[in-house]
């Protein structure tokens, strides 16, 4: 009898065993690991954002119930003190570099383009956590919580980088750890407003986009002409405070439009010298769909409740529910389907365990013919002839 790969089997094919059993060997993930390997630790934490898990009793129970699974899928079941210890201990650099083998598999699906066509989005969103639970992520007095600083490719929809810390470090301290490429447009907020950074990125020959604050004192070097009636302003200028002359001795951009949705008044600085001002406000409405990331991934892979309470545990389920979202978006982009990824996860959570093929649970149901039953008269109409 043929053997049909169930759902989760299909999606774990783009992580193979030998190069995810080097990265363990790297960093002695099995050393001494005599219940619970890392393919298995990997395989049941990928478990939790797929199928919606909230607790570690949820993911054992539900986990050991598909025993007749683990076999193909080359795992064991689990008990919850060992994947607790796994969790606690073990180096989560394995699950970092499982992320970045999954997304060069994304990239290599999308066209490439020139450097200086790309755009990058870089922000962070806060996760509260209850403090009593979360000792270490300390945040205000009575809260905790830990920030994921990302670097997010608006092109592919996936990030390309990310850090996690706690919830109070600063934005822009975390942004000296993302990487910058030269020739590249990076797009941020007010957030990471740093005159010494703004031009250690022009001397690379990076270019950003991000928000003004009103307090910036500057001196205007050229008035633009404005050919678009939301831009109110379009300037060159340069930094003219002491600290900001010393630290960003550059010309700069300044654009203030007025935003058309709700008549809000936004001001631009950049470093792009040669873009329209209309080009600038779109570059930086597009930071919007980083924004909607963080709302996907919170929604959908349930990275608000945690099922391990130390640091390395948190990690190590952010980057695992990182790496269940490359695999959904490996799904969207190898398969002929029109369907969004939300779409695609919530049909994945249901059929996770289901052998059928990927192709058929994502096609649209074949149109049942409805049948017709023949009127009562010309039923009586055949019986009395």
């Amino acid at each position: 009898m043929k053997h049909n790969n169930n759902v989760f089997q299909q999606l774990l094919k783009a992580i193979p065993r030998h190069p995810f059993q080097k990265v363990v060997d790297r960093h002695n993930g099995d050393h001494r690991a005599r219940k619970l390997s890392c393919w298995t630790q990997l395989v049941a934490m990928i478990f939790v954002p797929l199928t919606s898990r909230i607790s570690i009793r949820d993911l054992v129970e539900n986990f050991n119930a598909n025993h007749n699974h683990h076999y193909h899928l080359g795992v064991s079941q689990i008990k919850r003190s060992s994947l607790s210890d796994a969790n606690n201990q073990r180096s989560a650099s394995i699950f970092t570099a499982t992320f970045f083998f999954l997304l060069q598999k994304v990239r290599k699906h999308l066209p490439r383009g020139a450097a200086n066509d790309m755009v990058r989005l870089i922000n962070s969103t806060t996760i509260d956590l209850n403090l009593n639970q979360f000792e270490w992520a300390h945040f205000r007095k009575t809260k905790g919580g830990i920030k994921l600083h990302t670097v997010y490719d608006p092109d592919a929809d996936t990030p390309t980088f990310f850090e996690l810390t706690t919830a109070k470090v600063n934005d822009r301290k975390a942004a000296q750890n993302l990487p910058i490429m030269a020739g590249v447009t990076y797009v941020f907020d007010r957030a990471y407003d740093d005159y010494s950074w703004y031009y250690e990125m022009t001397n690379q020959g990076t270019l950003f986009v991000g928000r003004m604050k009103s307090s910036a004192v500057y001196t205007v070097i050229e008035t633009r002409e404005i050919t678009d009636d939301f831009i109110l302003e379009d300037q060159v200028i340069r930094l003219s405070s002491d600290k900001a002359r010393k630290d960003c001795p550059t010309d700069l951009r300044r654009v203030k439009i007025r935003r058309e949705e709700d008549g809000k008044l936004l001001v631009f600085i950049s470093n792009d010298l040669d873009r329209t001002a209309a080009e600038i406000a779109v570059l930086y409405k597009s930071r919007w769909q980083i924004e909607l990331f963080f709302k996907w991934i919170k929604q959908n892979l349930k990275i608000k409740r945690f099922i391990g309470r130390s640091e390395n545990a948190v990690k190590i389920q952010i980057l695992t529910a990182m790496i269940a979202y490359l695999l959904l978006r490996l799904v969207q982009l190898n398969y002929p389907v029109k369907s969004t990824l939300q779409q695609i996860a919530r049909k994945v959570n249901l059929n996770l365990m289901v052998r059928r093929s990927i192709a058929d649970l994502l096609s649209d149901p074949p149109e049942q013919r409805a049948s017709v039953t023949p009127p009562v008269q010309n039923f009586l109409e055949l019986k009395n002839a």
